[in-house]
């Protein structure tokens, strides 16, 4: 009995065994080999391909909120409620094109009532950016391999444009929608707010505000500039209270943040505050 025991294991079992180990080993090895893959990091500002480029007719898309796609960050809901963020951020944003005859654009309230006639454009571009963020950030192995080796790649948010979402099949046409919608603009500027949160530790209250900010190609969805950053305010030490969130945007809407929009004149740091 022991001897066709010894047969059975060495002919029928012991190579079914070495087949599925095999398997296992090379689908890791697969793995491990995309996840080392070394992809260049995106620059930050004015692309390449787009430092001649000067939009005709840039669409200012309502500002979205959505938690970073390439890093654990979260929007604390109680900042969100009154609506605050959002007036902030695009108030910044329009102040920072005052006086720039270089630069042609619809306000953010014109693309809002623009998007009145075909309301589902808003909906669906917040949804296919969110979708694939969740995706990208699930951590899960069976959902992730379902993207690029790029795109898992991802080290900021002009990286998970160009490698995640620009490679969606829906995204070009949701542009190409938004352009007819929006008086045919050549281009498109998305502010996403992607960090809001409150810290504590032991007497320091902190925020930490995060905004990503892309133009892009309507037409072909190519990213032309882009901004992604995140910064932490401590309170003064002792004062236990949350920074004011003014303080964030004064940090972050900085001169040099514009540096290179396509179009726009630098000034000043003293002279760029509304």
């Amino acid at each position: 009995m022991t001897q066709m025991i010894q047969f059975f294991y060495r002919n029928l079992l012991k190579p079914f065994v070495f087949f599925r180990t095999s398997v296992g080993f090379f689908a890791c090895l697969i793995i491990l080999v995309g996840a080392c893959t070394s992809t260049p990091t995106l620059r930050q500002g004015v692309q390449p391909d787009a430092l001649a480029l000067n939009p005709a007719r840039i669409a200012a898309f309502p500002t979205l909120l959505i938690p970073h796609p390439s890093e654990r960050t979260s929007l604390d809901p109680a900042s969100l409620a009154s609506g605050e963020i959002v007036s902030a951020v695009e108030s910044r944003i329009l102040a920072a094109f005052k006086n720039q005859p270089g630069v042609n654009g619809l306000s953010f309230q014109t693309v809002r009532t623009a998007l009145k006639a075909n309301p589902k454009i808003q909906t669906e571009i917040d949804s296919e950016i969110r979708s694939l963020g969740q995706l990208a950030n699930s951590g899960l192995a069976r959902e992730t391999l379902l993207l690029s080796a790029e795109c898992r790649a991802r080290r900021h948010f002009l990286d998970f444009y160009k490698n995640c979402l620009l490679r969606s099949p829906r995204w070009i046409q949701l542009l190409n929608q938004l352009s007819m919608t929006a008086q045919n603009a050549d281009s498109a500027l998305f502010p996403i707010v992607t960090t809001l949160e409150k810290l504590t530790d032991r007497n320091t209250y902190s925020i930490r505000f995060g905004l990503a900010l892309i133009l892009v190609d309507t037409n072909s969805g190519r990213l032309l500039w882009g901004r992604d950053t995140i910064i932490k305010i401590d309170s003064p030490e002792g004062l236990k209270q949350f920074p004011d969130l003014k303080t964030a945007y004064d940090k972050v809407f900085s001169e040099s943040f514009w540096a290179e929009f396509p179009g726009r004149r630098s000034k000043p740091d003293s002279l760029s505050k509304p």
